[in-house]
């Protein structure tokens, strides 16, 4: 059946089928609309069951265990289908990067005493999808590679002063700072000086 602009404005449905189309009355929508139902039930059954996505944390235990860290695995935890499996930092340090909780997502995080190098060879082995470059956490270890990509980039950086410390050589900061009695070196106040 077809519809013809002739024909009354009153919305109608059709149903496609092997006979052709036919026009769906409400009477008989009921029928349908049970039948439609019971067809769901089925393909819930049909279906496999969704896969977890598992998200490994790999960092010290100081980050992992940090209040913006639990903020986000709080978050992450209200999805479906995503497992959240945070590396022990004893696995982290002691144990072979074989041995390394299995994930489909890194998400690793350098700091003090975090070992950088088994946490690239873990990527490389087992090959997730890591959220933040290992390789790029190598550069955020020295200051001055920081300001050298920020200032790459064309991001305004404040004044700021590096103090490069030569231990082969530790008079070689007079020819930098001038006096060497105007400068004691363990009290440099943080916010505008950073010793290297």
């Amino acid at each position: 059946m077809s519809v013809h602009a002739t024909e009354s404005a009153i919305p109608r449905f059709f149903v496609g089928g092997e006979d052709g189309e036919e026009l769906l009355d409400c009477a008989r929508s009921s029928n349908f609309a049970s039948f439609y139902d019971q067809d769901d039930d089925d393909e819930e059954y049909d279906s496999p069951p969704e896969r977890q996505i598992m998200v490994g944390i790999c960092s010290m235990a100081k980050k992992s265990k940090s209040k913006p860290m639990n903020e986000i695995l709080e978050r992450l935890s209200m999805f479906k289908y995503i497992t959240v499996v945070i590396f022990e930092e004893d696995v982290v340090l002691n144990e072979p990067v074989e041995n390394w909780p299995l994930c489909d997502c890194l998400i690793s995080f350098h700091s003090k005493g975090f070992p950088l190098d088994k946490a690239v060879a873990y990527s490389k082995l087992r090959n997730p999808f890591v959220i933040n470059d290992l390789n790029m956490q190598y550069h955020i270890q020295d200051r001055r590679e920081v300001y050298g990509i920020l200032k790459d980039e064309g991001i305004l950086l404040p004044r700021y002063a590096v103090l490069n410390r030569d231990p082969n050589n530790p008079q070689a900061f007079i020819s930098v700072l001038g006096k060497r009695d105007s400068v004691k070196m363990l009290q440099f106040p943080k916010k505008y000086f950073k010793a290297m």
